[in-house]
Protein backbone atom coordinates (compact mmCIF):
# COMPACT_ATOMS: atom_id res chain seq x y z
CA UNK A 1 0.00 0.00 0.00
CA UNK A 2 2.17 2.27 0.62
CA UNK A 3 4.63 1.64 -2.55
CA UNK A 4 1.07 2.48 -4.21
CA UNK A 5 0.65 5.65 -2.54
CA UNK A 6 4.11 6.64 -3.29
CA UNK A 7 3.61 6.06 -6.68
CA UNK A 8 0.29 8.31 -7.04
CA UNK A 9 1.99 10.98 -5.23
CA UNK A 10 5.21 10.71 -7.73
CA UNK A 11 2.53 11.11 -10.88
CA UNK A 12 1.16 13.98 -9.18
CA UNK A 13 4.07 16.08 -8.68
CA UNK A 14 5.36 15.03 -11.73
CA UNK A 15 1.94 16.37 -13.35
CA UNK A 16 2.42 19.53 -11.24
CA UNK A 17 6.29 19.93 -12.77
CA UNK A 18 5.03 19.91 -16.43
CA UNK A 19 2.22 22.39 -15.47
CA UNK A 20 3.81 25.12 -13.96
CA UNK A 21 6.65 26.79 -16.02
CA UNK A 22 9.02 28.62 -13.83
CA UNK A 23 9.66 31.97 -15.46
CA UNK A 24 12.80 33.59 -16.22
CA UNK A 25 14.95 35.93 -14.12
CA UNK A 26 15.97 39.12 -15.10
CA UNK A 27 19.57 39.34 -16.17
CA UNK A 28 22.12 42.57 -16.04
CA UNK A 29 25.27 42.77 -17.94
CA UNK A 30 28.48 44.32 -17.08
CA UNK A 31 29.31 47.27 -18.96
CA UNK A 32 33.24 48.15 -19.52
CA UNK A 33 32.89 51.58 -17.41
CA UNK A 34 32.53 52.51 -14.00
CA UNK A 35 28.83 53.80 -12.81
CA UNK A 36 29.43 56.46 -9.88
CA UNK A 37 26.36 56.21 -8.12
CA UNK A 38 25.39 53.92 -5.62
CA UNK A 39 22.13 51.77 -7.07
CA UNK A 40 21.20 51.83 -10.64
CA UNK A 41 19.11 50.16 -13.37
CA UNK A 42 18.31 50.12 -16.54
CA UNK A 43 15.31 48.56 -18.45
CA UNK A 44 13.69 47.99 -21.65
CA UNK A 45 10.17 48.83 -21.24
CA UNK A 46 9.58 47.75 -24.48
CA UNK A 47 10.26 44.33 -22.87
CA UNK A 48 10.78 44.53 -19.18
CA UNK A 49 14.12 42.95 -20.28
CA UNK A 50 16.64 44.30 -17.12
CA UNK A 51 20.19 45.12 -19.05
CA UNK A 52 22.11 46.42 -16.20
CA UNK A 53 21.43 46.64 -12.46
CA UNK A 54 23.29 47.80 -9.62
CA UNK A 55 22.20 47.05 -5.66
CA UNK A 56 18.97 47.61 -7.12
CA UNK A 57 17.34 46.67 -3.96
CA UNK A 58 19.53 48.71 -1.63
CA UNK A 59 17.29 51.60 0.40
CA UNK A 60 18.19 54.70 -0.54
CA UNK A 61 16.23 58.36 0.60
CA UNK A 62 14.64 59.08 -2.83
CA UNK A 63 14.65 62.42 -2.44
CA UNK A 64 12.07 65.09 -4.69
CA UNK A 65 11.85 62.01 -6.80
CA UNK A 66 9.10 60.93 -4.29
CA UNK A 67 7.34 63.71 -6.21
CA UNK A 68 6.68 61.15 -9.21
CA UNK A 69 4.09 59.11 -6.99
CA UNK A 70 2.61 62.40 -5.62
CA UNK A 71 1.74 63.78 -9.68
CA UNK A 72 0.58 60.25 -10.79
CA UNK A 73 -1.82 59.75 -8.46
CA UNK A 74 -3.39 63.83 -8.38
CA UNK A 75 -3.24 62.88 -12.56
CA UNK A 76 -5.08 59.60 -11.69
CA UNK A 77 -7.83 61.47 -9.51
CA UNK A 78 -8.58 64.95 -10.84
CA UNK A 79 -11.07 65.34 -13.60
CA UNK A 80 -10.17 69.02 -14.20
CA UNK A 81 -6.38 70.47 -14.38
CA UNK A 82 -7.44 73.86 -15.21
CA UNK A 83 -9.07 74.04 -11.68
CA UNK A 84 -7.04 76.78 -9.89
CA UNK A 85 -5.74 76.73 -6.35
CA UNK A 86 -4.57 79.85 -4.56
CA UNK A 87 -1.22 78.94 -2.84
CA UNK A 88 -0.68 79.51 1.06
CA UNK A 89 2.42 80.89 2.29
CA UNK A 90 1.67 79.53 6.19
CA UNK A 91 1.24 76.24 4.95
CA UNK A 92 4.20 76.13 2.93
CA UNK A 93 6.44 77.97 5.75
CA UNK A 94 5.16 74.76 7.95
CA UNK A 95 6.76 72.41 5.71
CA UNK A 96 10.04 74.27 4.77
CA UNK A 97 11.11 74.35 8.60
CA UNK A 98 13.92 71.60 7.95
CA UNK A 99 17.26 70.42 9.33
CA UNK A 100 17.98 70.20 6.05
CA UNK A 101 16.88 73.60 3.91
CA UNK A 102 19.12 73.09 1.18
CA UNK A 103 17.20 69.93 0.01
CA UNK A 104 14.27 71.83 -0.63
CA UNK A 105 13.74 73.36 -4.51
CA UNK A 106 11.76 76.53 -5.27
CA UNK A 107 9.79 77.61 -8.06
CA UNK A 108 9.30 81.13 -6.93
CA UNK A 109 5.78 81.01 -6.07
CA UNK A 110 4.05 83.22 -3.58
CA UNK A 111 1.22 83.30 -1.06
CA UNK A 112 -1.77 84.37 -2.71
CA UNK A 113 -0.84 83.20 -6.17
CA UNK A 114 -3.32 81.52 -8.49
CA UNK A 115 -2.42 78.05 -10.01
CA UNK A 116 -4.12 75.68 -11.93
CA UNK A 117 -3.75 71.92 -11.03
CA UNK A 118 -1.42 71.00 -14.37
CA UNK A 119 0.67 74.56 -13.53
CA UNK A 120 1.78 73.20 -10.29
CA UNK A 121 2.26 69.58 -12.03
CA UNK A 122 4.81 71.68 -14.12
CA UNK A 123 6.47 73.01 -11.38
CA UNK A 124 6.81 70.57 -9.27
CA UNK A 125 8.21 67.78 -11.85
CA UNK A 126 10.55 70.61 -13.82
CA UNK A 127 11.99 72.17 -10.89
CA UNK A 128 10.98 70.15 -7.83
CA UNK A 129 8.88 72.83 -6.04
CA UNK A 130 8.14 72.53 -2.66
CA UNK A 131 5.61 75.03 -3.05
CA UNK A 132 3.67 73.09 -5.29
CA UNK A 133 4.27 69.73 -3.84
CA UNK A 134 2.69 71.16 -0.33
CA UNK A 135 -0.29 73.19 -2.02
CA UNK A 136 -1.00 70.03 -4.01
CA UNK A 137 -0.57 67.51 -1.40
CA UNK A 138 -2.63 69.50 1.07
CA UNK A 139 -5.72 70.04 -1.88
CA UNK A 140 -5.93 66.31 -2.58
CA UNK A 141 -5.16 65.28 0.62
CA UNK A 142 -8.45 66.73 1.48
CA UNK A 143 -6.72 69.60 3.46
CA UNK A 144 -4.39 66.76 5.56
CA UNK A 145 -0.74 66.57 3.37
CA UNK A 146 0.02 63.73 5.98
CA UNK A 147 -3.28 62.12 4.75
CA UNK A 148 -1.55 62.42 1.46
CA UNK A 149 1.55 60.92 2.18
CA UNK A 150 -0.83 57.61 3.50
CA UNK A 151 -2.25 57.62 -0.12
CA UNK A 152 1.30 57.66 -1.66
CA UNK A 153 2.20 54.50 0.95
CA UNK A 154 -1.03 52.87 0.07
CA UNK A 155 -0.73 53.18 -3.59
CA UNK A 156 2.95 51.70 -3.45
CA UNK A 157 1.81 48.90 -1.76
CA UNK A 158 -0.63 48.08 -3.88
CA UNK A 159 2.05 48.17 -6.75
CA UNK A 160 3.94 45.63 -5.24
CA UNK A 161 6.97 48.13 -3.36
CA UNK A 162 8.06 46.32 -0.19
CA UNK A 163 10.81 48.20 0.45
CA UNK A 164 8.98 51.86 0.21
CA UNK A 165 8.14 53.94 2.57
CA UNK A 166 7.59 57.96 2.38
CA UNK A 167 7.22 60.32 5.25
CA UNK A 168 6.90 63.49 2.83
CA UNK A 169 5.87 65.39 -0.49
CA UNK A 170 8.94 67.68 -0.50
CA UNK A 171 11.76 65.45 -1.01
CA UNK A 172 13.34 66.92 2.28
CA UNK A 173 16.13 64.18 4.22
CA UNK A 174 14.45 62.22 6.30
CA UNK A 175 16.30 58.20 7.34
CA UNK A 176 12.76 56.53 7.33
CA UNK A 177 11.66 57.82 3.56
CA UNK A 178 13.52 55.19 1.97
CA UNK A 179 13.22 53.59 -1.58
CA UNK A 180 14.87 51.24 -3.93
CA UNK A 181 16.17 51.67 -7.10
CA UNK A 182 13.45 48.28 -7.87
CA UNK A 183 10.79 50.12 -6.74
CA UNK A 184 11.04 53.32 -8.16
CA UNK A 185 10.99 51.15 -11.42
CA UNK A 186 7.44 50.04 -10.70
CA UNK A 187 6.29 53.51 -9.37
CA UNK A 188 7.73 55.19 -13.03
CA UNK A 189 6.22 52.55 -15.13
CA UNK A 190 2.75 53.35 -13.13
CA UNK A 191 3.61 56.95 -13.44
CA UNK A 192 4.07 57.08 -17.33
CA UNK A 193 0.64 54.78 -17.56
CA UNK A 194 -1.03 58.02 -16.52
CA UNK A 195 -2.74 60.51 -18.85
CA UNK A 196 -0.31 63.43 -19.60
CA UNK A 197 2.48 62.73 -16.94
CA UNK A 198 4.63 61.69 -19.85
CA UNK A 199 4.39 65.12 -21.65
CA UNK A 200 4.64 67.04 -18.25
CA UNK A 201 7.69 65.26 -17.02
CA UNK A 202 9.61 65.53 -20.79
CA UNK A 203 8.76 69.14 -20.89
CA UNK A 204 12.13 71.28 -21.52
CA UNK A 205 10.53 74.44 -19.64
CA UNK A 206 7.22 75.69 -19.13
CA UNK A 207 5.48 79.04 -18.29
CA UNK A 208 2.36 79.36 -16.46
CA UNK A 209 -0.28 81.18 -18.46
CA UNK A 210 -2.57 82.00 -15.01
CA UNK A 211 -2.39 85.89 -14.42
CA UNK A 212 0.00 86.82 -11.69
CA UNK A 213 0.82 90.43 -12.25
CA UNK A 214 1.04 91.58 -9.11
CA UNK A 215 4.34 89.75 -7.80
CA UNK A 216 5.73 88.33 -11.11
CA UNK A 217 6.82 89.33 -14.32
CA UNK A 218 4.87 86.40 -15.93
CA UNK A 219 7.44 86.89 -19.32
CA UNK A 220 10.64 85.99 -16.88
CA UNK A 221 8.00 83.47 -14.64
CA UNK A 222 9.40 80.33 -16.34
CA UNK A 223 10.27 76.94 -15.33
CA UNK A 224 13.38 74.83 -16.72
CA UNK A 225 13.91 70.96 -15.85
CA UNK A 226 16.57 69.88 -13.92
CA UNK A 227 17.25 67.56 -16.08
CA UNK A 228 20.24 69.01 -18.48
CA UNK A 229 20.57 66.08 -20.87
CA UNK A 230 17.39 67.24 -22.48
CA UNK A 231 18.70 70.71 -23.36
CA UNK A 232 20.81 71.12 -26.79
CA UNK A 233 23.19 73.53 -25.46
CA UNK A 234 23.81 71.50 -21.81
CA UNK A 235 27.37 69.21 -22.61
CA UNK A 236 24.95 66.57 -20.92
CA UNK A 237 22.76 66.60 -23.86
CA UNK A 238 22.12 63.41 -25.26
CA UNK A 239 19.48 63.24 -28.39
CA UNK A 240 16.20 60.85 -27.59
CA UNK A 241 16.42 61.87 -23.65
CA UNK A 242 13.45 62.87 -21.84
CA UNK A 243 12.86 64.13 -18.00
CA UNK A 244 11.93 62.53 -16.00
CA UNK A 245 12.78 63.73 -12.21
CA UNK A 246 16.25 64.52 -10.65
CA UNK A 247 16.55 64.86 -6.93
CA UNK A 248 19.63 66.16 -4.52
CA UNK A 249 20.08 65.39 -1.13
CA UNK A 250 23.12 66.86 0.99
CA UNK A 251 23.28 63.93 2.93
CA UNK A 252 23.00 61.67 0.11
CA UNK A 253 23.97 62.78 -3.36
CA UNK A 254 21.87 63.08 -6.46
CA UNK A 255 19.54 60.90 -8.15
CA UNK A 256 17.90 60.55 -11.45
CA UNK A 257 15.27 59.09 -13.38
CA UNK A 258 14.65 59.24 -17.22
CA UNK A 259 13.86 57.95 -20.24
CA UNK A 260 15.86 57.30 -23.45
CA UNK A 261 14.39 56.42 -26.92
CA UNK A 262 16.90 55.17 -30.23
CA UNK A 263 15.76 52.71 -33.20
CA UNK A 264 12.04 52.08 -32.15
CA UNK A 265 13.34 51.29 -28.48
CA UNK A 266 12.69 52.85 -25.23
CA UNK A 267 14.61 52.96 -21.67
CA UNK A 268 14.22 53.35 -18.32
CA UNK A 269 17.53 54.42 -15.75
CA UNK A 270 17.48 54.38 -12.37
CA UNK A 271 20.27 56.01 -10.76
CA UNK A 272 20.44 56.61 -6.98
CA UNK A 273 23.10 58.17 -4.49
CA UNK A 274 26.06 59.47 -7.00
CA UNK A 275 28.40 61.53 -5.38
CA UNK A 276 28.60 65.66 -5.54
CA UNK A 277 31.99 65.74 -6.10
CA UNK A 278 35.15 63.33 -7.85
CA UNK A 279 37.73 62.48 -5.25
CA UNK A 280 39.57 66.08 -5.65
CA UNK A 281 36.90 67.85 -4.55
CA UNK A 282 35.21 68.90 -7.79
CA UNK A 283 32.10 69.63 -8.49
CA UNK A 284 30.04 66.81 -10.24
CA UNK A 285 27.16 65.80 -12.24
CA UNK A 286 27.92 61.87 -11.75
CA UNK A 287 24.26 61.33 -11.78
CA UNK A 288 23.61 62.51 -15.40
CA UNK A 289 27.17 60.93 -16.74
CA UNK A 290 26.19 57.73 -15.01
CA UNK A 291 22.66 57.87 -16.87
CA UNK A 292 24.31 59.20 -20.29
CA UNK A 293 26.78 56.26 -20.40
CA UNK A 294 24.49 53.63 -19.56
CA UNK A 295 22.21 55.20 -22.62
CA UNK A 296 24.85 55.24 -25.02
CA UNK A 297 26.20 51.79 -24.36
CA UNK A 298 22.82 50.58 -24.43
CA UNK A 299 22.26 51.75 -28.02
CA UNK A 300 26.05 51.01 -29.72
CA UNK A 301 26.35 47.44 -27.86
CA UNK A 302 22.54 46.10 -27.81
CA UNK A 303 20.72 44.68 -30.60
CA UNK A 304 17.89 41.91 -30.77
CA UNK A 305 19.02 38.68 -31.73
CA UNK A 306 17.24 35.56 -32.01
CA UNK A 307 18.47 32.91 -28.73
CA UNK A 308 16.59 30.19 -29.56
CA UNK A 309 14.52 29.44 -32.87
CA UNK A 310 10.95 27.17 -32.70
CA UNK A 311 12.06 25.30 -35.89
CA UNK A 312 15.65 23.86 -33.58
CA UNK A 313 15.44 20.56 -32.90
CA UNK A 314 16.45 19.76 -29.44
CA UNK A 315 15.83 16.20 -29.25
CA UNK A 316 13.75 13.16 -29.46
CA UNK A 317 11.65 10.87 -26.75
CA UNK A 318 11.00 7.29 -27.29
CA UNK A 319 7.22 6.39 -27.45
CA UNK A 320 5.77 2.99 -27.04
CA UNK A 321 3.04 1.61 -28.42
CA UNK A 322 3.68 4.27 -31.65
CA UNK A 323 2.08 2.07 -34.81
CA UNK A 324 5.49 1.94 -37.26
CA UNK A 325 7.02 4.57 -35.66
CA UNK A 326 8.80 4.38 -32.00
CA UNK A 327 10.12 7.98 -31.16
CA UNK A 328 9.69 11.79 -31.55
CA UNK A 329 10.87 15.00 -32.23
CA UNK A 330 10.93 17.91 -29.60
CA UNK A 331 11.35 21.40 -30.49
CA UNK A 332 10.53 24.60 -28.77
CA UNK A 333 7.36 25.80 -28.79
CA UNK A 334 8.03 29.75 -30.11
CA UNK A 335 11.41 31.17 -30.69
CA UNK A 336 13.41 33.47 -27.89
CA UNK A 337 14.38 36.65 -29.21
CA UNK A 338 15.95 39.15 -26.69
CA UNK A 339 18.02 42.02 -26.55
CA UNK A 340 21.72 41.12 -26.17
CA UNK A 341 25.14 42.43 -25.53
CA UNK A 342 27.15 42.66 -28.26
CA UNK A 343 30.59 41.95 -25.07
CA UNK A 344 28.93 38.73 -24.26
CA UNK A 345 29.25 35.14 -25.77
CA UNK A 346 25.48 33.86 -27.00
CA UNK A 347 27.26 30.40 -27.84
CA UNK A 348 28.10 30.55 -23.23
CA UNK A 349 24.14 29.95 -23.15
CA UNK A 350 23.33 26.63 -21.34
CA UNK A 351 20.37 25.01 -22.52
CA UNK A 352 18.48 22.66 -19.37
CA UNK A 353 16.49 20.49 -21.32
CA UNK A 354 13.63 18.34 -19.21
CA UNK A 355 12.38 15.53 -21.23
CA UNK A 356 9.30 13.60 -19.93
CA UNK A 357 9.83 9.96 -19.65
CA UNK A 358 7.56 6.79 -20.63
CA UNK A 359 5.79 9.00 -23.40
CA UNK A 360 3.04 6.79 -25.06
CA UNK A 361 1.26 6.80 -28.04
CA UNK A 362 -0.76 8.13 -29.19
CA UNK A 363 1.30 11.73 -29.18
CA UNK A 364 -0.25 14.85 -31.25
CA UNK A 365 1.80 17.23 -33.33
CA UNK A 366 2.42 20.08 -30.92
CA UNK A 367 2.15 18.50 -27.72
CA UNK A 368 3.94 20.02 -24.67
CA UNK A 369 6.55 16.91 -24.10
CA UNK A 370 9.46 18.95 -21.36
CA UNK A 371 10.95 22.29 -21.30
CA UNK A 372 14.50 23.90 -22.19
CA UNK A 373 15.79 26.47 -19.67
CA UNK A 374 18.18 28.95 -21.20
CA UNK A 375 20.96 29.87 -18.97
CA UNK A 376 23.98 32.32 -19.10
CA UNK A 377 26.23 32.97 -16.14
CA UNK A 378 24.44 31.00 -14.12
CA UNK A 379 21.31 33.32 -14.38
CA UNK A 380 17.94 32.10 -16.06
CA UNK A 381 17.33 33.47 -19.54
CA UNK A 382 13.72 31.76 -19.97
CA UNK A 383 11.92 28.87 -19.96
CA UNK A 384 10.19 27.47 -23.06
CA UNK A 385 8.21 24.84 -23.48
CA UNK A 386 9.45 21.44 -25.96
CA UNK A 387 6.68 20.42 -28.29
CA UNK A 388 6.56 17.35 -30.42
CA UNK A 389 7.53 18.06 -34.30
CA UNK A 390 4.78 14.96 -35.22
CA UNK A 391 2.11 12.96 -34.33
CA UNK A 392 2.58 9.25 -33.29
CA UNK A 393 -0.51 6.95 -33.79
CA UNK A 394 -1.36 4.45 -31.48
CA UNK A 395 -0.67 0.58 -32.28
CA UNK A 396 -3.78 -1.24 -30.98
CA UNK A 397 -1.96 -4.49 -31.17
CA UNK A 398 1.46 -3.07 -29.08
CA UNK A 399 -0.96 -1.49 -26.41
CA UNK A 400 -2.65 -4.80 -25.24
CA UNK A 401 0.47 -7.23 -25.99
CA UNK A 402 2.23 -4.31 -23.57
CA UNK A 403 -0.74 -4.43 -20.84
CA UNK A 404 -0.17 -7.51 -20.80
CA UNK A 405 3.98 -7.82 -20.57
CA UNK A 406 3.07 -4.86 -17.90
CA UNK A 407 0.48 -6.52 -15.79
CA UNK A 408 2.51 -8.27 -13.31
CA UNK A 409 4.85 -5.31 -12.42
CA UNK A 410 1.78 -2.85 -12.00
CA UNK A 411 0.17 -2.00 -8.59
CA UNK A 412 -3.11 -3.29 -9.97
CA UNK A 413 -2.11 -6.95 -9.86
CA UNK A 414 -0.69 -6.48 -5.60
CA UNK A 415 -3.90 -4.19 -5.70
CA UNK A 416 -6.05 -7.41 -7.06
CA UNK A 417 -4.45 -9.94 -4.67
CA UNK A 418 -4.95 -7.66 -2.08
CA UNK A 419 -8.63 -7.43 -2.62
CA UNK A 420 -8.87 -11.35 -3.35
CA UNK A 421 -7.19 -11.81 0.28
CA UNK A 422 -9.62 -9.40 1.79
CA UNK A 423 -12.59 -10.74 0.28
CA UNK A 424 -11.51 -14.27 1.10
CA UNK A 425 -11.08 -12.73 4.67
CA UNK A 426 -14.10 -11.20 4.89
CA UNK A 427 -15.78 -14.68 3.49
CA UNK A 428 -13.87 -16.96 6.04
CA UNK A 429 -14.95 -14.30 8.88
CA UNK A 430 -18.71 -15.08 7.96
CA UNK A 431 -18.19 -18.57 8.05
CA UNK A 432 -16.84 -18.80 11.29
CA UNK A 433 -19.49 -16.87 12.16
CA UNK A 434 -22.58 -18.25 10.56
CA UNK A 435 -21.22 -21.97 12.05
CA UNK A 436 -20.81 -20.20 15.73
CA UNK A 437 -24.43 -19.11 15.24
CA UNK A 438 -25.41 -22.68 14.03
CA UNK A 439 -23.87 -24.43 16.86
CA UNK A 440 -25.77 -22.45 19.28
CA UNK A 441 -29.20 -22.74 17.61
CA UNK A 442 -28.53 -26.61 17.64
CA UNK A 443 -27.39 -27.24 21.22
CA UNK A 444 -30.74 -24.76 22.08
CA UNK A 445 -33.24 -27.01 20.30
CA UNK A 446 -31.37 -30.45 22.02
CA UNK A 447 -32.62 -29.28 25.04
CA UNK A 448 -36.25 -30.56 27.00
CA UNK A 449 -38.84 -28.23 26.56
CA UNK A 450 -40.76 -27.50 29.75
CA UNK A 451 -43.96 -25.31 28.98
CA UNK A 452 -45.85 -23.77 31.32
CA UNK A 453 -49.58 -23.98 30.37
CA UNK A 454 -52.15 -21.40 29.61
CA UNK A 455 -54.32 -20.02 32.34
CA UNK A 456 -57.56 -20.92 30.13
CA UNK A 457 -56.56 -24.81 29.64
CA UNK A 458 -55.99 -25.04 33.73
CA UNK A 459 -59.72 -23.39 34.04
CA UNK A 460 -60.72 -25.78 31.82
CA UNK A 461 -59.30 -28.62 33.43
CA UNK A 462 -60.39 -27.78 37.17
CA UNK A 463 -64.02 -27.09 35.66
CA UNK A 464 -63.86 -30.64 33.99
CA UNK A 465 -62.95 -31.96 37.43
CA UNK A 466 -65.12 -30.75 39.72
CA UNK A 467 -68.12 -31.83 36.77
CA UNK A 468 -66.39 -35.50 37.28
CA UNK A 469 -66.48 -34.74 41.31
CA UNK A 470 -70.24 -33.78 41.41
CA UNK A 471 -71.18 -36.60 39.58
CA UNK A 472 -69.70 -39.11 42.00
Amino acid sequence: MKKFLSAIMSIVMFCCFLLVQIPGQAISFTPNFEINSAAGLLINTDTNQVLYEKNADDPYMPGSLVQIMEAALILENCADLRRQLTCDSELIERYKQTEHPDDLRYADIFSGDVLTVEELLYAMLLTSSCEAAVTLANEFGNGSVAGFVDMMNMKAKDLGCTRTNFTNVTGVADEAQKTTANDMAIITKYALSVSKFLDISSAVSYAPETPNTERHDMDKWIWTHSNEMMVEASKYYLEGTKGIKTANLTQQGRNIICQGTRDGNTYLVILLAAPFNDADGNLKYYHMEDAADLLKWTYNHFTYQTILSESTELGQITVQNGNGVDYVLVRPAKSFMTLWYDGADSNAIVQDIKLQDNVSAPVKEGQKLGTVTLKFSGQDLATLDLISTSSVELSQSKYYLALVKHFPHTPWLSRGILFSLLVCAIYLALCMYANMIYKQRSKTAAEPVHLKPKASAVKKEAAKERKKQQKK
